[in-house]
């Protein structure tokens, strides 16, 4: 893949991730759960209000109990009002966390840049340079060099020597005459 195509990808995800526009979340970490309107406005627990006016709603010590249809109120740009609902059913611990979608993205995106940049310094190393080979020589035992081969005297020919079954027990060489008779 070329480059240009490489940084076309990388452009579009940019472009991709500034032109999305802000909205509400919820978090949970461990036991607290975070829920964000976008923008200030009044919190409500179904029907029940909560005084302040922020942008974040924090449940701390989050349970079973506290489940339910959470809004809040807020005006947007052209001062309309607007409601921004959330429905919290979750399971928390002490050493939970929710794992973020982005947060995984990036994680992905920057294991397969090490990797390709591993796998272009290997193969930027490993190619062999480009020349001629020198001329590799012969070796010492080439077909019709040289002179014969002189038999070693630590083996010669046992074919003079006397038999050793002959020269075996006398009771041993007749077993052994019966054996192969048979």
């Amino acid at each position: 893949m070329n480059r240009a195509g490489i940084n076309g990808g990388l452009v579009f995800l940019l472009l991709i991730m500034t032109t999305v526009e802000g909205k509400g979340d919820v978090s949970f970490w461990k036991t607290t759960v975070t829920m964000t309107c976008p923008n200030n406005g009044i919190w409500y627990k179904g029907d029940i209000k909560d005084e302040s006016t922020r942008s974040e709603y924090v449940i701390n010590n989050y349970d079973e109990n506290k489940k339910g249809h959470y809004y809040c109120e807020y005006d947007d740009e052209m001062d309309q009002m607007r409601m921004y609902q959330f429905y919290i059913k979750g399971k928390v611990c002490e050493n939970c966390f929710e794992l973020d979608s982005t947060l995984v993205a990036w994680a992905i995106i920057g294991d397969l840049l090490v990797t390709g940049a591993v796998i272009l310094i290997v193969y930027r190393c490993a190619q062999k340079k480009s020349g001629h080979a020198a001329p590799q020589k012969p070796t010492s035992r080439s077909a019709g060099r040289g002179p014969p081969v002189v038999p070693s005297p630590d083996y010669e020919d046992s074919s003079d020597a006397p038999d050793q079954q002959t020269s075996a027990h006398p009771a041993i060489k007749e077993e052994g005459r019966r054996l192969c008779s048979a």
